[in-house]
């Protein structure tokens, strides 16, 4: 059993593993072993090292964390962009329970937390994905809270303004009305919306009256794509040339 140290040869980490050490890791539940020809376990070529990296994995993750005083938090963004060996790596680490030495409640403890977004309404939503959130949910010994983030609400780009042009709801509740509703309550709508205002002069500071102003009719005849679609074309195109061209 590969979860006693003291079964375990650490010089063989990184060498060419053996027949026994193929056939150390865990259940395989949540582990894709079949290779490109459906070989399945019998091809113990890049299958058995991927199952040993992600067993190194776990026993990093019991060696490093405590549930007193050492939580290891992690952040994965836009997994709707992730790929198969990425998501089974994730999930291995959250499901398998092989690395503990053995099988004592004390013992066979880690402090993870995983917090995973990505974007439901994606036009190229991948199936991989809908299996790997299926696949966590269906553990019963693995706390998942589901939280769906959609725009604000209209008082919330209110407030998000007033706080902007340090004025008083009252003040600019038509104006914040208009916005919110262009941006859908987008968070990253309304600044980059705020933005083209005041790059293109409909929103302006007046020193005179110490303020920020604005006419209400012309920022209802703004189109917010336009606007949004340029500010983000502009500024990927002040991206180093080198950078810019990787994102190509």
């Amino acid at each position: 059993d590969i979860g006693n140290e003291s079964d375990h040869d650490d010089s063989s980490v990184g060498n060419e593993p053996n027949e026994n050490e193929e056939r150390m890791v865990g259940d395989g539940s949540s582990i894709n072993y079949d290779d490109d020809n459906g070989n399945g376990n019998d091809c113990m070529g890049a299958g058995a090292y991927r199952n040993k990296l992600h067993y190194l994995f776990r026993r990093l993750l019991k060696a490093i964390s405590d549930p007193s005083h050492s939580p290891i938090f992690f952040y994965v963004d836009d997994l709707q962009w992730a790929d198969s060996a990425s998501l089974t790596l994730l999930s291995s680490l959250v499901l398998e329970s092989d690395h503990f030495n053995n099988a004592d409640e004390e013992e066979a403890r880690q402090c993870l937390f995983v917090v995973g977004s990505y974007r439901s309404n994606e036009e190229d939503y991948p199936e991989i994905l809908n299996q790997f959130i299926s696949e966590i949910d269906s553990v019963p010994s693995v706390r998942v809270t589901n939280i769906s983030l959609g725009g604000i609400a209209k008082s919330g780009t209110n407030s998000m303004i007033s706080d902007a042009l340090r004025l008083p709801i009252r003040l600019i509740r038509n104006f914040s009305d208009v916005v919110h509703k262009k941006s859908a309550g987008n968070p990253l709508f309304v600044k980059i919306f705020m933005t083209s205002l005041v790059e293109d002069h409909y929103l302006t500071y007046s020193l005179e009256e110490q303020r920020w102003k604005w006419d209400i009719d012309n920022v209802r005849d703004i189109s917010i794509n336009e606007n949004v679609a340029a500010i983000l074309r502009n500024k990927l195109l002040r991206l180093p040339i080198k950078v810019f061209e990787a994102l190509q």
